[in-house]
């Protein structure tokens, strides 16, 4: 199957989270506002079982359910927790892209992207939906603990980046993808809960007490 209702007039509203473990980057997306609105169709790939979904555990049931949900014409919330190695993680993508209708948004949420992902270009129906999913209505949501090690087609691809605590290491990486500088990364303390946020050229601080658009 493929997508249907392709729309050229869709906002790429891609948002790339990156942050240690505890940095809020689970938190946000779950609050987010988009996930968060009645009616919303969100799909979610998560091995760990973070998010307030349905979740199944095994492929075939994920696609039975994500098909039955499609056909009832209302929102849902469904994950697919399995163990995460990339060929489930691009059977999931072919899932959802099949379903994926212009005139209908749906939030794909993907947990951990680097355990399925490498730094070079996206796996193919991954970067499928990273590179023309907009037009279909989607809006991708992946998560990482680490930067360096998911595929460049989401960086390029992503209009927004969140950025909380992340190592030491990958602060000169970040900065010369985001344009957040490397002072303002070791800025971030651990537990503080605050992190930059990146759209476009323009950079805003958040944490608590501080909301940002998102």
């Amino acid at each position: 199957m493929m997508p249907v209702n392709p729309r050229e007039n869709l906002l790429n509203n891609h948002t790339l989270f990156m942050g240690k473990s505890g940095s809020g980057k689970t938190y946000t997306i779950k609050n987010h506002p988009l996930v968060k609105k009645d009616g919303a169709r969100v799909v979610v790939w998560d091995p760990y079982e973070s998010h307030d979904v349905f979740y199944t555990k095994s492929l075939p049931e994920f696609g039975k359910n994500l098909a039955d949900a499609v056909r009832s014409g209302k929102g849902f919330r469904i994950g697919l927790a399995v163990n995460p190695d990339l060929d489930a993680f691009e059977m999931f993508c072919r899932m959802v892209w099949a379903m994926a209708d212009g005139t209908k948004q749906t939030i794909v949420i993907v947990e951990e992207l680097a355990d399925v992902a490498g730094p070079g270009k996206a796996s193919q129906a991954w970067g499928t939906m990273v590179r023309v999913g907009r037009k279909y209505g989607l809006v991708l949501f992946p998560a990482t603990q680490r930067p360096q090690e998911v595929d460049k087609t989401i960086f390029t691809q992503a209009s927004r980046v969140w950025v909380g605590l992340v190592s030491n290491y990958d602060h000169k990486y970040v900065q010369r993808n985001t344009g957040i500088s490397v002072e303002q990364l070791e800025s971030i303390a651990p537990e503080s809960y605050r992190f930059y946020f990146v759209h476009g050229n323009e950079i805003s601080e958040g944490g608590p007490g501080k909301a940002v658009k998102l």
